[in-house]
């Protein structure tokens, strides 16, 4: 007897496996997440060259401490804070929503976007009073790496908020949806300007 004649026409898949929910990746790794990952991944590249270069050279230019005194060392610890409170605020956002708690999710966003803003006003100032007492990237080594490291790291902050922004939007219009896991996703990268942040206000504020 022909064995074949007792198959089933139509293949049949585990479940959340075949042609339509087929996912050879490892539990708890979307593709949304790999992406996110790999962003990290090019960007700590991108730091870690330019935190190297900035050791070197301080290594070599021991004089650098004198004009890192010139920095603004409370605006650099209460951005320092502001940072801390606003990931506080984004892993809240993230819990909320995975709880599908939108009123929370709304609520969190708006506050860790507030944060980011503050944080780019405190900046805002900074560049203008150092501006003002005549310091430019133009000024010497110092002051190239530490406009070119806050500026790239300040740039972050606001690719931050854009993405902030188009959450909290979906989240007013009632139109998460499947965009819940993307404020992780969000999370993940908002974390990682907060630390590089971390390593950036011992570097610059701290070296005299």
């Amino acid at each position: 007897m022909d064995k074949s004649a007792n198959l089933p026409l139509t293949p049949h898949y585990p479940e959340n496996e075949g042609p339509e929910g087929y996912n050879s990746a490892p539990a708890g790794l979307t593709a949304g997440r790999l992406g996110i990952w790999a962003l990290i991944a090019s960007e700590i590249v991108l730091f870690a060259g330019l935190f190297g270069s900035f050791i070197l050279m301080r290594m070599i230019h021991p004089e650098w401490s004198e004009e890192a005194r010139h920095l603004n060392l409370v605006a650099g610890t209460l951005n320092s804070l502001v940072l801390l409170v606003s990931n506080f605020f984004m892993m809240k956002a993230s819990g909320a929503a995975g709880a599908e708690n939108n009123d929370n999710v709304k609520k969190y966003l708006v506050l860790t976007m507030a944060m980011g803003v503050l944080f780019l006003g405190v900046k805002a100032f900074e560049y203008t009073a150092e501006f003002a007492h005549g310091e430019f990237p133009t000024s010497g080594g110092f002051w190239s790496f530490y406009f070119l490291m806050t500026g790239i790291h300040a740039t972050h902050i606001l690719g931050g908020l854009v993405a902030l922004g188009l959450l909290l939007n979906r989240a007013l219009t009632g139109s998460m949806g499947n965009w819940k896991g993307r404020v992780a996703i969000t999370g993940i990268y908002w974390s990682f300007v907060e630390v590089v942040w971390i390593f950036l206000f011992p570097m610059l504020y701290l070296l005299a």
